[in-house]
């Protein structure tokens, strides 16, 4: 049983109830001890993930918008390392969201339109210097071409 530690009315508004998965867990206990109880909501980083089942002792994790801009999220290496994406270089960053830009054009052109890739655009314009103006630069673009040469031009200035 997955639970997503907040109300449809909530959204993503407020934090995760974390706090609550102790009575959720209490209640399958009691009812139904084989049910395995998954958690969902801000979860980031593979640390929380593991934090979070170990405090909380549900049975795993869902992963949501943690994923988000984040394909380094089960790279076991940066986990032992104990980095998360903000630890990953600028430049890296860019080039790994491009690739993702041009996989979605080339898989997704046809049945989903470009625009869907913003929020993925959001997510790994975060956490350093000038990442706002980045973001909305890649918020005004129109297709892989713009956001091409947006962050072709970003990561000059980088050099």
């Amino acid at each position: 049983l997955t639970v997503h530690l907040r109300t449809r009315k909530e959204m993503s508004d407020v934090p995760a109830h974390w706090e609550i998965m102790p009575e959720i867990i209490a209640l399958r206990d009691r009812i139904s001890p084989g049910t395995l109880i998954i958690g969902n909501g801000d979860v980031y980083s593979m640390a929380q993930a593991h934090e979070k089942v170990k405090k909380y002792n549900c049975d795993g994790i869902m992963i949501g918008r943690g994923i988000f801009g984040n394909p380094w999220f089960f790279n076991k290496d940066l986990y032992k390392a104990g980095k998360t994406v903000s630890d990953i270089p600028i430049k890296k960053r860019l080039k790994v969201m491009l690739e993702h830009a041009k996989t979605f054009e080339k898989y997704l052109d046809k049945i989903k339109n470009f625009s869907n890739m913003k929020k993925h655009f959001k997510a790994y314009m975060s956490g350093f210097d000038g990442a706002k103006k980045l973001r909305v630069k890649l918020m005004e673009s129109d297709d892989l071409k713009d956001v091409e040469r947006i962050v072709k031009g970003y990561i000059k200035v980088l050099k």
